[in-house]
């Protein structure tokens, strides 16, 4: 069963104002803001000032989550507090932190890592048949922790066949979810899932065909695809 709906990857092409209003309509509607250190301003990677447009609706209106790429994830994973640094009060908007490997083997997690982890924050791990002791030994750790099952590694393509769920651990689901498949997949994903609760995740295929605009149109279109697979009503326009 979907409880959640991830939208990432808006950046500077929209405004905060349009989010909150899709959120007021989408009550399940997550919004994964993409954060990296040498990508601030980029597409997809929306600019700190732009950021900060958030922070008015943080702690009520919209539900963000953080997703860290780039050096920030080997930095966290080392259990170095730059993202956290960097963002300063920005970071407490944030209710989730996904960590972004994207099949990128990273062979450490240290304890101290676990240090920097408020257990009040859910922290994502991709599952995509690469770092699998990361996220085992999160678990190990007390973290609190979930993964998204991911196998395209972020490249926005559909899996031969999406995987079961974990027992006992939240998870999600992302690859290749578009407009134009959303329905039949979701209703793929649900067989697999059955009454376990999930959320799912899409990127790539809510923008512009250049690449160069997070489409509200398109995000729309999703949301009113997924939501009779919510519990969550949707509001009317």
């Amino acid at each position: 069963m979907i409880t959640k709906v991830t939208i990432t990857g808006a950046d500077n092409s929209v405004t905060a104002d349009e989010l909150n209003e899709l959120s007021s309509r989408f009550q399940f509607v997550e919004w994964g803001i993409l954060v990296s250190g040498k990508q601030y301003g980029n597409n997809r990677f929306p600019s700190k000032s732009w950021i900060d447009t958030l922070h008015q609706y943080g702690w009520s209106g919209l539900n963000l989550s953080c997703h860290l790429c780039g050096q920030y994830v080997k930095d966290i994973l080392l259990g170095k507090p730059t993202p956290m640094d960097d963002l300063g009060v920005l970071w407490d908007i944030f209710g989730r932190v996904q960590i972004n490997t994207h099949g990128i083997p990273h062979n450490f997690f240290t304890e101290k890592m676990c240090e920097l982890f408020n257990p009040e924050k859910e922290f994502i791990f991709q599952y995509d048949n690469e770092n699998a002791e990361i996220l085992e030994s999160a678990i190990n750790q007390g973290v609190n922790c979930s993964t998204l099952f991911d196998l395209s590694h972020g490249a926005g393509v559909l899996p031969e066949q999406w995987p079961m769920p974990f027992n006992g651990i939240k998870c999600g689901y992302a690859g290749g979810l578009s407009p134009d498949n959303l329905d039949s997949q979701i209703r793929l994903i649900e067989s697999n899932v059955g009454a376990t609760e999930i959320w799912i995740d899409m990127e790539t295929h809510v923008r512009s065909n250049n690449d160069r605009q997070f489409d509200l149109k398109k995000v729309e279109q999703c949301l009113l695809i997924a939501s009779p697979y919510v519990g969550v009503k949707v509001k009317e326009s």
